[in-house]
């Protein structure tokens, strides 16, 4: 009769060991390609809104979203800078062209006009939810801050031309949500984030390694920091990293950049969810760009 010979209790831990060793070894790989996978699905979001956009200055030409807004003229009649997200009353009443403006309303242009779609405008790396709306026509606006994972640039200054399709190439129209009105940090100080390994980087993607941008010809990069923006100069010096911070807006009336010291403006603490940011994003000249929120 033929004997086998059981595994002994050493050689069981041996090979658990060797099992778990390797585990750990594989899931951080596993982790950083889930997230590089979920990184190229955003950037193509972002692509995909910019062509939406452009589909949309055909029928307004020239021009992206800036709802109240004509090519040339200020876009409404609010003061300078004022800027109000996911009221509750644009979601179903089309807003007014002489009340604050708001870039979410400007965003949901382009899937009320059935160019774009509520689940474009989610990155995968959060934890956002697409709109649930199934009439896209009946609403304004998106429902809140979790059906909505980027920002959009402020159309709305009156000292500004609205930006569209003969705008500089390179200038950035979206981008993943800014870390200081939808990312939570409203107390942080905008130079120590700046500083630190975070570099001022929106909070959508793992370690805020960086954020995907979409700029007006429609070409969607990644980028390791938030100085995205046109070339120029701050306060007659060549800014420390020579573009424009598309999170802030310039803090200096002698600069046409603004290197990151600006933070839009906040009143009062955080609001519960969904949360209502009532602040302000005076731009400075025509390089200045704040995506917001």
């Amino acid at each position: 009769m033929k004997r086998y010979r059981a595994f002994t209790l050493i050689e069981l831990l041996v090979v658990i060991a060797i099992i778990a060793l390797l585990i750990s070894i594989l899931l951080p790989s596993l982790s950083r390609a889930r997230e590089l996978s979920k990184r190229t699905v955003c950037s193509a979001n972002l692509r995909g809104i910019g062509q939406a956009y452009y589909l949309y200055a055909q029928d307004d030409p020239g021009v992206f979203p800036a709802l109240g807004g004509i090519p040339g003229f200020p876009p409404n009649t609010a003061s300078e800078g004022q800027v109000q997200l996911f009221d509750s009353k644009d979601r179903t009443t089309e807003p007014s062209t002489t009340g604050k403006p708001s870039t979410t309303v400007d965003m949901w242009s382009v899937v009320r006009a059935n160019n774009s779609t509520p689940k474009q405008f989610i990155c995968p790396s959060t934890i956002d939810n697409p709109d649930r709306a199934t009439d896209t026509t009946a609403y304004f606006d998106f429902g809140g801050s979790g059906n909505l994972s980027y920002g959009y640039q402020y159309q709305h200054d009156p000292n500004r031309q609205i930006v569209g399709t003969s705008s500089e190439p390179t200038f950035p129209i979206m981008a993943d949500a800014n870390p200081y009105v939808k990312g939570g940090l409203i107390s942080e100080d905008i130079t120590n984030d700046r500083n630190s390994a975070f570099r001022g980087n929106s909070r959508n993607h793992t370690n805020r390694e960086g954020q995907n941008v979409l700029f007006q010809d429609d070409h969607v990069t990644f980028e390791k920091s938030p100085d995205t923006g046109l070339s120029g100069n701050f306060a007659g010096l060549q800014s420390s990293r020579g573009r424009d911070n598309i999170y802030t807006v310039v803090a200096n009336a002698t600069a046409n950049v603004d290197p990151g010291q600006g933070r839009p403006a906040i009143n009062g603490p955080p609001s519960p969810a969904p949360p209502v940011w009532d602040g302000t994003c005076n731009l400075g000249s025509r390089s200045d760009a704040c995506l917001i929120p």
